[in-house]
């Protein structure tokens, strides 16, 4: 699956509109509606963003694994 599709499924089977997760990512509707059309891409901060947002691995939003845990973090 790819990443647009991924991050649509995230957002509908939370129950969140393009609206409610823009704001919550702040970043504007339209670019969240451009990369849920796969017309733009985020980049590498947005997408860590959208993983801990959903705590989801990386990977997993980038269609790389079917696993959605995150790995763990590593403590400094």
């Amino acid at each position: 699956m790819q990443f647009n599709n991924r991050l649509r499924a995230l957002r509908q089977d939370s129950d969140l509109t393009q609206d409610e997760l823009s704001k919550a990512l702040h970043i504007d509707r339209k670019t969240l509606s451009n990369y849920e059309t796969a017309y733009r891409t985020p980049n590498i901060y947005l997408v860590i963003k959208m993983a801990d947002y959903f705590n989801i691995s990386t990977d997993y939003l980038l269609g790389r694994t079917n696993i959605q845990t995150p790995y763990p973090k590593k403590h400094k």
